[in-house]
Parts: structure tokens; sequence; C-alpha cells
């Protein structure tokens, strides 16, 4: 039999003695013929600290077992390291213990670190890897955070770098993941142990202070309690009634931020108290009976009873003061509510006697579920379904409402936009501005807690990329991504192929008349898959037009494509879209002579052919460059962008008179700005327009202006 653990570590033993609690024998064999071979496995590995490494699964299975977690989580949690470090394959652990076991370790299995060039893409990638098995099955997180706890509670024998790297990511990710199923308890053990680890000497005095402070007012604290269960038993509400342990990471950030007092005092540190009553009826008789007893600070009642938070927290809140001004913070909470709070979707694993409708936790979690997996469907790189799921962990949460009341909770700071894509991801893509409480508002408006939103459509409407800059809620990000992506690499195949047809046009051919076997060498010699691979190098100039063109064509026309064949000029219209970038350097419109060439971003830039930034570019891809045209139908509705620099002398009004002009003539003003000194100034103006002749018409009435010097259409090589 193998060696106990030391008495500072939880043993084998231990573990048995824990799962024998609630687990049949059938099922405690198990658990110990999966430690047997975590024993085997991991033998005479040891961990930083000194001990043998198998007194880390057999921590992390303890405190799922503390849980009441099911023998397979257990069994999983002994094993999940073995997979990762030792030469035991998924397949050794499904044969000798069963699919749903070897799955759950893979689960939370890290990918191979040789695949990537840094620790974060790495991570970024497991963690993708690792939330797509949580879809799944949930319990793959649940022995993630229960690993993470151990090895927080651990990182004492770490390099100081690596314990701040390892709490940092801890606080950023874990954290708010415990949070998100709901399991507050591992949740706040997460957090202060992490806290500690990160800010050891910060940690221990801000405890010291609190604890001070609870030992000065212990004896009022102990009065305020009595006088609640008195008051609520006087009203026949059987409750009970109990101080709270103060969330010191919480206190520590309000504190480092500067908006507290940095000293603890009675009137700026509230008194936590926690009443639990036997049902959600209570519970608004206890708010009642609390109210008349203290005074309820303004504005700080909570309901979230009838709004629960995303992840089914339930509980009214409120703020009081005593006569002696001590604050108090008051959670008032069915035993079911309290319980579930704690532990989430295992609370009626652990108190399956208590909880009727343990379903609710569930229910919350596979919402969360499915949206977590439509946004592994829709993102592209794993460092964005990172960056998508970190802004969707964090939960300070605001209540926003439909015009026909149909609540969404979103993070704090999220816009229109948030709550479009919240409805429906069909809502988001064809938003195009918002009515808030009544009022018209922009898609980046920062919406209010009760705030009530209705999103205004269009149907031909499209996301912008712009949206990305303010957008807060993972599935709002992912969508406009996404969006962007499939229309950007539909957009480059379209571009592609023109630019490659114009090519061959110059020389009597088309894609048509090329032979198909010409097509598929061409495609083989490039190693590319398909024409609209090819069409997609081309356009974003991994491919040049020119030597493809050579390829598809046979022997004897390769002689007509010399290098200094002319081209035959693209003709584009300025607005088809993602593929075609008029850049803001030189801000070209139509009637402009301008120049184009292919970027691997971007699709085809486009430049007024006097743009200084082009001549710059024109050193080393001279090659690349080629010339474009606008048709000659381009819409009358269709704006551009153009900038025109003012010399105006310094006179009171000249501003306003010159929007004034601006506003008459139907110009809308993108930009201004304005420098010089007492006698004159320049003013830099980015107005829209339809084109060359419409600018010059501008230009020229504002140079009739009074005070009005001289105006001259301008480059801005910085914007390039």
């Amino acid at each position: 039999m193998p060696e106990e653990a030391s008495s500072s570590c939880i043993s084998h033993t231990d573990l048995l003695a824990l799962v024998g609690e609630y687990m049949d024998a059938s099922d405690v064999e198990k658990v110990n013929q999966a430690y047997l071979l975590a024993f085997k496995a991991h033998d005479g590995v040891i961990r930083k600290s000194g001990e043998p490494y198998i007194y880390h699964p057999i921590a992390v299975a303890y405190t799922l077992a503390d849980l009441h977690m099911d023998v397979d989580t257990v069994r999983a949690a002994l094993l999940h390291d073995v997979i990762e470090d030792t030469e035991y394959s998924k397949k050794d652990i499904s044969d000798m213990f069963g699919e749903v076991v070897a799955d759950l370790v893979d689960g939370v299995t890290k990918l191979a670190g040789g695949e990537f060039t840094t620790r974060d893409e790495a991570a970024a990638a497991s963690f993708q890897k690792m939330m797509a098995a949580m879809t799944h099955d949930y319990r793959v997180v649940l022995i993630k955070l229960a690993d993470r706890l151990h090895n927080v509670q651990t990182l004492n024998v770490r390099s100081p770098s690596s314990t701040r790297r390892i709490a940092k990511e801890t606080l950023a990710i874990h954290v708010p993941l415990a949070r998100r199923m709901g399991m507050n308890t591992l949740r706040k053990d997460l957090q202060l142990t992490a806290f500690k680890q990160l800010y050891p000497w910060r940690s221990a005095l801000l405890e010291k202070n609190m604890d001070k402070l609870l030992e000065e007012h212990a004896n009022e604290h102990k009065e305020i309690i009595h006088n609640i269960k008195t008051a609520l038993a006087a009203k026949n509400i059987e409750a009970d009634v109990f101080s709270w342990e103060k969330n010191l990471y919480k206190l520590y950030k309000r504190i480092s931020k500067g908006t507290s007092h940095k000293q603890l005092t009675k009137f700026t540190e509230s008194l936590e108290l926690r009443v639990l009553v036997n049902n959600s009826i209570d519970c608004y008789t206890a708010l009642g009976i609390v109210h008349q007893l203290f005074h309820p600070k303004v504005g700080s009642f909570k309901d979230f009873i009838a709004t629960p938070k995303g992840y089914g927290f339930q509980a009214l809140q409120s703020a009081l003061i005593t006569p002696q001004r001590q604050l108090i913070f008051v959670q008032i909470q069915s035993h079911e509510m309290f319980q579930i709070a704690q532990y989430g979707i295992t609370a009626s694993k652990r108190f399956p006697e208590l909880l009727k409708s343990s379903g609710k936790s569930q229910m919350y979690l596979n919402r969360w579920l499915e949206q977590v997996e439509e946004i592994q469907n829709i993102t592209g790189t794993a460092a964005e379904f990172l960056e998508d799921m970190k802004a969707d962990l964090f939960l300070s949460e605001i209540y926003v409402s439909t015009p026909r009341g149909e609540v969404k909770v979103l993070p704090k700071g999220s816009t229109p936009v948030d709550f479009a894509y919240a409805i429906h991801t069909e809502v988001g893509n064809k938003c195009i501005s918002a009515i808030i409480d009544g009022q018209p508002a922009r898609l980046n408006t920062r919406l209010g807690n009760g705030a009530t939103v209705l999103i205004v459509t269009d149907q031909d409407a499209v996301p912008s990329p712009t949206w990305l800059n303010f957008a807060v809620t993972a599935k709002a990000r992912s969508s406009i991504r996404s969006w962007i992506k499939t229309r950007k690499s539909h957009e480059f195949i379209e571009l592609g192929e023109k630019i490659l047809e114009k090519t061959l046009s110059a020389h009597k051919q088309s894609l048509s008349s090329v032979p198909k076997g010409n097509i598929q060498k061409t495609l083989t010699a490039l190693n590319l898959e398909n024409t609209d691979a090819l069409f997609t190098n081309i356009a974003n100039g991994n491919q040049s037009a020119k030597l493809v063109a050579k390829r598809l064509l046979d022997s004897d026309s390769l002689t007509s494509l010399d290098e200094n064949s002319k081209d035959q000029l693209l003709l584009i219209k300025g607005t088809e879209g993602l593929a075609v970038n008029l850049q803001k350097c030189c801000y070209p419109i139509p009637t402009d002579s301008i120049v184009a060439y292919p970027d691997k971003h971007n699709g085809l830039e486009v430049h007024r052919d006097n743009c200084p930034t082009l001549a710059r570019i024109g050193l080393s891809h001279k090659q690349d460059i080629f010339s474009i045209a606008w048709v000659d139908n381009t819409s009358k509705e269709s704006h551009f962008l153009a900038a025109l620099n003012l010399q105006v002398r310094n006179r009171v009004g000249v501003l306003s008179h010159i929007t004034d002009l601006l506003e008459k003539m139907d110009i809308n003003i993108e930009d201004i700005n304005i420098s010089g000194d007492k006698e004159m100034k320049d003013m830099y103006f980015l107005i829209q327009v339809r084109d060359g002749a419409h600018l010059r018409l501008v230009a020229e009435s504002l140079n009739n202006q009074s005070h009005v010097i001289n105006v001259v259409r301008v480059f801005d090589d910085k914007k390039h």
C-alpha cells in the first residue's frame, strides 16, 4: 500500500473517509483504484515544496469530495495530471475508468507547450480547450478550479515572479469563472488566497486592522444582531442572523483606488450581516422589519430575488445606518438561496434534503454554457476567445429591459450594441441606433442600470468594425468579429478575382477562357486549395496578378505578358466595403487621380496619386502599385471624407460663420482642429463631400468668407 501523506497534507485515508460519508462501498473502491493509478503514475515525482506529487491530486479530489461531487468527478480529479505529465494516454484512462472520466481528465489537460511560440498563446489555447470541454460537461471547470485553488495555496515555494503571475491570473480568470459558476465559497477561497500570495504584507496589515475594528465594536455588533433577531421573532419570522466576513480583496481594491478613506472606521466600513429565513415571502417581510428598525440608506436597496443575477444569485440587499452611525450591509435570503449562492450547481449535491428547486442553478448554467458554445463557434483565435470571455466573466452587472419588459443582464459599461446582440445576433447585426428611456441615443452610449432600451434596426444595415472599440460583452464582440471576417473574406475573393480579370483582359483573355488544366496547375504550383484562396492571395498582395496571369496562360501567350504591358484600369466606387480602403493620409474622393496597392489586412489601399505617403511606400512596393479609377456612375448619395485647411484672421465669430456656412450647404463636419497665434489661425476641417466638384464648390464658398485668407486641400501623413 502506498505511504500516507505527512501530517501537513490531506492523505489518501482522509479522502476515502470523506467520500465514504456519501458514496456507497463500490464507489469508494472506484475512487481508491483511481488513487492507486495516480500514485503509480506520479511515483518518484517531487513538487517544488519537496513533497511527493501525489499530495496535489489528493488535495484537488478532496476539495471536490467536500462538495459531494460524484465518483467520476473525484476519480478524474485524482487523475487530472496523468495525461499531461506521465506516459499514460487518454485511451489508457478510458480503458481503465471509462470514457466519462477520460473526457474529464482530457478537458483539464493543457495543450502541449511546443505547439506555441509564447506562454500567453499556450495559456489562451488551453483555456479555450477547457471551456469547449465545459460546454459538454461543466465538471471540467470544477476540477480546474479545485486544481487552481491548491496551486495558489502552495505558491510560497515558487519564485516571486512566478507567484505574482499565477496569483494575477487567478484573480483575472479563475475567480470570476468560479463566480460565474455560482460557486461563491470556492470563489472566495481562490480570491483571498491569491490576494495574500500577491500582496502578503498588504493583506496581513488590512486583515489586522479589520480584526481590530471588529474587536473594538464587538459589543455594539452583538447588540445590533440581537435587536434584529428580537424584532424578527416578534413578527413570528424564523431567522438565522449572523455576521459575515468582510471581503478583504474588494476592500483593498476600493482603498487602493483612492475612493475610500484609508482609515477603517465604523462610519466607513459596514458591518456585514446575513439574515436567513424560510422562503421568499419571509425575505420581503424581514426587509420591512429591518427597515423599520434601522434607517435605510437612500438608493442602496437591491432586489435580486425578483431579478436574479446572471448566474442565479438571489437575495435582498440593503444598507442601513444605526442611531450610533454604524453602517450595516444586510443581505436577506432563504436558506435555499443562501446555499445556492455559496455552492452553485453543486449545492443540490451537498444539501439534497434542503434544496427543492435545484434545477434553478442548472437552468442558469445551461444558459451560460449555450452562450459559451456560441462564442466558441464564431470566435477566430484562442486569444480573441480569452479576451471575450474575460469581458463576459467580470460581473459588475446592470439590468436593462426591452419596452416589453424582458430583462437582460449585462456587464457594467455595456452599450446598445451589447444589448442588441443579447436579444439576438441578427438584431445586433442590423442595429443602427437606440432609444433609451424614450430619448434617441447613439450606439456607443453607456447604459445605466434599470434603463429601458428600444433597438432601431435597418435591414440594409451591417456591423461596423468601430463597434469593437466600445462593445463589452463576449457575445457582441465575437459576433462583430465573425461578421467582419466573413464579410472581409468574401470581399477579398471578389476583389482578387476582379484584379486578375483586369490583368488578363489587357491581353484579351479572361478566366473563362483559361483552360481548367492550367488553373489546376497554377493552384498546385502555388500550393493553394482552390480559386478562392488564389483570389484572396491576389487581393492581399501575397501573389502578383501579373505573375499568376503568366502561369494561367499557355506558353504562346507568355511573350505578350512582359512587365511593361499596360495595365487595364481597375474601376472602384470607393464604397465596396472592407476590401477597398480609402486611406486617411490623403482622403481620396471621386474624380481624383488614384492608385492602389494590396495590403494583407486591409485589402486594396487607395491613395491619391500625389500622396506623400505613397511615395514612401513606393520605394519597397513599386511592383505592387497599380492604376485604378473611379466608376463614372458614383452614387450621389455616397459621401467621402476630405480634409481642408483654412488660414483665417483671428476674429470674434469667424469659426461660427464658417460652421454656419457648412450647415447651410448641408456639409457634415467630422473633425475640427485649430492652431496658430493671436493674429492668424489655421483651421483643419474634415468634412463629407460627394466628389471633387462638390469639394471645389465648398472650398470656393469658404474662400469668399470675410477673414478667410486661404483654403487648401491637405494631406495628413500622420494618419497613415
